[in-house]
């Protein structure tokens, strides 16, 4: 039987996405193992967490049978999609570059082999440490992007090594939409203490 804070990671990382099409679409969940059950549930479940009806957002998961695995399996399929556009954009190659985005948001943001030149220039600038040149691409192109990489929980992120790595997933999405009920609930069950944890801190966004 899956523990209550299992339960509640799941849902905290399922329920704050932005949708399939952020892992690739339906076509590449599919392939990675998710059952069309499942994907239906992600997107119902989204759509329940921005209604504010969280509780039935994690039944509808929890119905569905998404699990550790399921969980591992959305994540492989994000990764292959990141490798396959990052591998794309070093090799400036705009038409394997538009099958990799087909059916993720950036296909609606970058549409010609222009829009494309620019996304390459922006992130040799980032590599190369010229984050305002880069930011400022990035922002002509309609990309939303926040700062410099960091670690992304400031000066706590040795909580991390304590997580295993479902854990450490639900951790990051539940510490950047301020779910601090599930933040607390996930450190219980990896044992790790609590104390000083406490502060009110804003949501943290980071650059994928």
């Amino acid at each position: 039987m899956q523990s209550k804070s299992l339960l509640i990671a799941i849902a905290a990382f399922a329920v704050t996405t932005t949708g399939v099409q952020a892992y690739g679409g339906v076509e590449k969940l599919a392939r990675a193992g998710i059952n069309k059950e499942q994907i239906q549930a992600f997107e119902e479940a989204r759509e329940l967490r921005e209604s504010g009806d969280l509780k039935s957002a994690r039944d509808r998961l929890v119905k569905a049978g998404i699990d550790e695995e399921t969980l591992k399996k959305v994540r492989e399929a994000k990764k292959m999609v990141h490798s396959a556009i990052q591998e794309a954009v070093e090799n400036k190659d705009y038409e394997t570059f538009k099958v990799a985005i087909a059916d993720s948001p950036l296909s609606d943001i970058v549409t010609t082999k222009s829009d494309f030149d620019l996304f390459v220039e922006a992130h040799e600038l980032k590599m190369e440490g010229e984050w305002i040149e880069a930011e400022e691409i990035f922002s002509e192109l309609g990309i939303n992007r926040h700062g410099k990489p960091r670690n992304h929980f400031g000066m706590r992120g040795h909580v991390l090594s304590d997580l295993d790595d479902v854990q450490r997933e639900a951790f990051q999405v539940a510490r950047q939409s301020n779910d601090r009920e599930t933040m607390h609930a996930i450190l219980k069950e990896a044992g790790v203490e609590l104390h000083h944890r406490h502060r009110e801190q804003k949501p943290i966004k980071w650059i994928e």
